[in-house]
């Protein structure tokens, strides 16, 4: 169910409440709404296409954790291959991105014997 504002700015406004009692009123529904929203989810799931702020992480804790320059993550987000996410001058990078380029890229090759059979 969704409930658009400006249709209970509309019934509020015809049924000519003062304006405070205006906002307490959008104030309750307000809440409502939120209840509702977080009960519907499961508890610390975040609902649809939430990110949890645990799983972002900045620039240099990225840097760190992959040992690489700044240099290279500007590589990585100007060809496209990491995503992330800017407030003002900062860059936020998801944990799950990461651990998703680092599962595609991964490669595993066999150690070869070098010991001698003789």
């Amino acid at each position: 169910m969704t409930i658009d504002v400006n249709d209970i700015l509309e019934v509020l406004g015809q049924n000519n409440f003062p304006n405070q009692k205006q906002i307490e009123l959008l104030q309750i529904i307000n809440y409502i709404l939120y209840k509702k929203h977080y009960q519907s989810a499961p508890r610390g799931c975040p609902s649809n296409n939430e990110t949890p702020l645990e799983d972002w992480i900045d620039g240099q804790t990225v840097m760190q954790a992959l040992h690489i320059s700044p240099r290279t993550l500007q590589t990585l987000r100007t060809n496209g291959t990491l995503p992330y996410s800017r407030i003002g001058n900062k860059l936020y990078y998801r944990k799950q991105d990461i651990l998703k380029i680092l599962s595609d890229n991964y490669t595993m090759f066999k150690i070869r014997n070098n010991k001698n059979n003789s």
